[in-house]
């Protein structure tokens, strides 16, 4: 038996790679995130609130009245893929942005009455998926998935902080709109749904 001095630890065994596709941890959680985005995004299209601009509107429903730059790096997008979304939201009545009183170069997005008279709709919409999300799985398994995923995210995070230069998500901004585009010409001609009275 190997004797180790004080302080040393031995090392991890090498894991075996398993390259099943459904035995990888980055597609599991790859896919899973994919589906979750898409129950999602297939309930608030029906309120003709698109994919892609879920994240900003959770954003701003924290904190109103950020900059665009603020924005983009809450999201972790670049600067013209924000503005070109905040366009977007201007023209479906989400959002305004205003030029900020004490500085004229920085531009303040804030949300107006009709994305806030929503919000109690959309939090609806999140938390139902939520829970279809856990339906099978006890508090304990809930608390010890997410312990995990925030270990891994940050685990990965703390490894791109090498390529700077490459840390966008505006892939995931792409994909987003692919999916915006595939709901709407799934529902064309159709009026957003108001909640239902009961």
């Amino acid at each position: 038996m190997k004797r180790y001095l004080s302080g040393e630890s031995p090392a991890a065994p090498e894991r075996r790679f398993n390259d099943e596709l459904n035995e990888s941890m980055g597609f599991l959680i790859s896919d899973t995130a994919r589906f979750v985005k898409r129950a999602l995004y297939a309930r608030i299209a029906q309120h003709g609130i698109r994919g892609g601009h879920w994240f900003c509107l959770r954003s701003l429903l924290k904190e109103d009245g950020v900059t665009q730059r603020e924005l983009s790096q809450r999201l972790g997008i670049t600067d013209p893929s924000t503005v070109e979304m905040l366009r977007a939201m201007e023209k479906e009545g989400l959002v305004r942005r205003e030029r900020d009183a004490g500085d004229r170069r920085k531009m303040r997005v804030y949300l107006t009455e009709h994305a806030r008279s929503i919000q109690p709709l959309l939090m609806k919409i999140a938390k139902d998926v939520n829970q279809i999300m856990r339906a099978n799985m006890s508090d304990a398994e809930e608390a010890l998935l997410k312990l995990l995923l925030r270990q891994t995210r940050d685990t990965l995070r703390a490894d791109l902080a090498q390529f700077p230069e490459l840390i966008s998500d505006d892939d995931d901004l792409a994909a987003s709109a692919a999916v915006d585009t595939k709901l709407s010409s799934n529902s064309v001609g159709r009026k957003p749904r108001s909640p239902s009275k009961k």
